[in-house]
């Protein structure tokens, strides 16, 4: 496993840094990991990509092709990534492949609502015609303050509409 591990392109001077965070790896079927380095080999991964992602995520190599391969579709699919991106972003970050999902998909519910209640409030002021985003005319309206403030202060302060009208607006979404 040691040559192994050499052989990948794991350097001497951070076998030790490796091997104190995954002493697990000699737990592991030699076969098993060389089917593993193959799958990401398959994938377009390259040799210095695959060192590189071993290296900051050191546990990579105990995962089995299947979950590799689920962790990979599902930053594809749930961030609309490109297949070159998608490696791109694993190369840079790998323990999102090792890590939890949990605040991943956490971080993409609060931006994919924040995004729906910017849609909503954008159409709610485009429907009463204050939708003004240009700072150089009058009533302008900082995108901040669109994302930022509660309902009821959005309603009193910027749409000039209370918040009965926004949530029946919303109704016809």
């Amino acid at each position: 496993i040691l040559l192994f591990l050499k052989d990948l392109g794991i350097e001497d001077n951070h076998l030790g840094t490796f091997l104190s965070k995954n002493y697990a790896i000699f737990s592991e079927d030699l076969e098993d990991l060389k089917t593993r380095v193959a799958y990401l080999r398959s994938k377009n991964f390259s040799k210095a990509d695959i060192a590189q992602m071993v290296r900051n995520a050191p546990f990579l190599l105990n995962f089995s092709v299947e979950r590799l391969d689920n962790r990979l579709g599902f930053f594809q699919k749930e961030l609309e990534l490109s297949v070159k991106k998608t490696r791109d972003l694993v190369v840079r970050l790998p323990r999102l492949l090792t890590g939890s999902l949990e605040p991943v998909k956490e971080n993409m519910k609060v931006f994919n609502t924040r995004l729906f209640k910017v849609k909503e409030r954008h159409l709610f002021l485009t429907y009463l015609r204050r939708a003004q985003y240009d700072p150089a005319k009058p009533n302008y309206i900082a995108l901040d303050k669109l994302v930022s403030i509660p309902d009821e202060i959005f309603c009193e302060e910027i749409a000039k509409a209370s918040v009965q009208d926004f949530e029946k607006f919303l109704k016809t979404l």
